[in-house]
């Protein structure tokens, strides 16, 4: 629901290597050769991040972030049973992304 794309230059080589910078988001849901997946479920929100690594022509190395926070089925429930004043529940994953998106800008990779 709450969703973003970054894109960033890095002057490492290999996802590991990358991954590294990015252990504060802990659980690791799966990886491939050129893709990191990361959930972490909180709750009232899920949170996924997929950490892919390309390789430019100019021989420069681009790593792309695409990150959701998807509010889970309580927060669906919350927001139903009490609405108008229910749906304020999905202002935690929205802040939750916004956090998120500085802490992205911020990073030097």
């Amino acid at each position: 629901m709450f969703t973003g794309f970054i894109s960033l230059e890095t002057k490492e080589t290999s996802l590991v290597e990358v991954s590294k910078k990015f252990k504060f988001l802990n659980n690791l849901d799966r990886a491939s050769e050129r893709h990191i997946y990361f959930k972490n479920s909180y709750t009232f929100y899920v949170h996924l991040t997929d950490i892919s690594l390309f390789k430019k022509n100019d021989g420069k190395m681009k790593v792309n972030i695409k990150y959701s926070f998807n509010p889970n089925l309580l927060s669906w429930l919350l927001g139903i049973c009490f609405f108008p004043l229910g749906f304020l529940i999905f202002l935690l994953p929205n802040k939750a992304k916004d956090e998120f998106e500085d802490l992205l800008k911020s990073m030097e990779l």
